[in-house]
């Protein structure tokens, strides 16, 4: 049986999407989220160790967003900056595997302002695309391909430049076969943004670095990106300017009304992985686990920490070209809407919010309100992004308590 999908896309050039038979290698979970989501609206050195992220300090001024931020304070996390400088130019998003754990520990999570996690390869697995702006790790990776969300979503809301190691393309189909990434990227207006291997980027910008994180991982794992390089490309070329970011609540404060919670669940169908969530009280963080292990930065040897996580509730669709085909089944690209509105879930301090998520333009950050319409405050810090399909394939989350 075929569903017939309506893409709300950027794009001329992607049309009307068809979507395709269900992958019948991914089961379909047993559980859905604890609310009813609402309908949405759309060869070199191996480096040495680094050092572990440095941890800023907020900004003493108490609430502040979602506009007006001071010059030193990364309107991104709320953190002052030691330089403010580095907020003159724009966030890096870099593609970063999350295929199993012959990847992990990955390079340069530790360092990002934001990280999303999001289901694709139909519904099969998901992948990272990590944002960078305030901090500049030696190298980010292992480094994939983009998807749609990159395309249509992600690099119009950061005003960012894109480091991928490729994208899926039309080049070998029949003639008037849909677009994929590749094209889409090309012909999207932030074109010059783009570093890809794919399209003839490499050292230093992007840079093949075997045995890591272990020795003898296939070539494929082996892309990393190099920040500091990609931003000089940027102002070589004249476009590393800073893009407006406002749009985000921060206080140091905890809202009121929380629901305590110490661990948040969220398992991926297929082959997931499941996301594990649990408070550290004595850093005021959450600690990640994927499968049930410990998360850590390559760089850094430390597990992965962050102060703020989100689930995103959106509706997903198959798109209308395959993006793998093989023992698993014909998988098709699978695309998310993040522009209008839906459910979502903040968690910070130990506690959890169900609020709703707000994007009405494509080049705006998004935003999130309280059940009284209010902007809801973020802590100061970091934040992870987890999406989560709403209706096909949707993950299953639990909380604890």
């Amino acid at each position: 049986m075929k569903r017939t999908i309506l893409l709300i896309s950027f794009f001329v050039l992607l049309g009307l999407v068809g979507c395709k038979p269900e992958p019948t290698a991914v089961p379909t979970p047993t559980a859905t989220p604890n609310f009813a989501p609402t309908e949405v609206l759309a060869t070199v050195e191996q480096p040495a160790a680094q050092a572990a992220a440095p941890q800023m300090t907020p900004t003493p001024l108490g609430p502040f967003g979602p506009t007006g931020f001071p010059a030193d304070v990364n309107p991104l996390t709320g953190l002052v900056v030691n330089d403010p400088s580095v907020l003159d130019r724009r966030p890096l998003l870099v593609k970063v595997s999350n295929e199993s754990p012959t990847v992990r520990p990955q390079s340069g999570l530790s360092f990002a302002d934001h990280v999303w996690e999001y289901q694709m390869e139909g519904f099969a697995q998901t992948r990272y695309t990590a944002v960078f702006y305030s901090q500049t790790p030696e190298m980010v990776g292992s480094v994939r391909s983009a998807r749609l969300i990159d395309v249509e979503h992600l690099v119009y809301m950061y005003g960012g430049i894109l480091a991928l190691s490729g994208a899926s393309s039309n080049l070998a189909d029949p003639p008037g076969s849909p677009p994929r990434v590749r094209e889409l990227l090309l012909a999207a207006p932030y074109r010059e943004r783009v570093v890809s291997e794919q399209l003839g980027h490499s050292d230093p910008w992007l840079v093949r670095i075997p045995n890591i994180p272990r020795e003898g991982i296939a070539r494929y794992h082996s892309l990393f990106a190099m920040p500091e390089a990609i931003w000089q490309r940027a102002d070589d070329m004249g476009f590393n300017q800073r893009p407006v970011l406002d749009g985000m609540l921060f206080d140091t404060a905890a809202p009121a009304g929380g629901t305590a919670t110490t661990e948040m669940n969220i398992d991926y169908p297929g082959s997931g992985p499941k996301h594990t969530w649990r408070y550290d009280s004595g850093s005021g963080k959450w600690l990640s686990w994927t499968d049930d292990a410990p998360d850590s930065d390559y760089l850094t040897g430390e597990q992965l920490a962050f102060d703020n996580v989100v689930i995103i509730y959106a509706t997903h669709y198959e798109a209308d070209f395959l993006e793998q085909e093989g023992e698993l089944g014909e998988l098709y690209s699978v695309g998310i809407n993040l522009l209008g509105e839906g459910q979502a879930v903040l968690m910070r301090d130990g506690q959890r919010y169900d609020v709703t998520w707000r994007r009405e333009e494509a080049n705006s950050l998004m935003q999130f309100f309280d059940q009284s319409g209010n902007l809801i405050a973020f802590k100061p810090g970091t934040t992870w992004f987890n999406t989560a399909s709403i209706y096909y394939w949707p993950p299953e989350v639990t909380f604890l308590p």
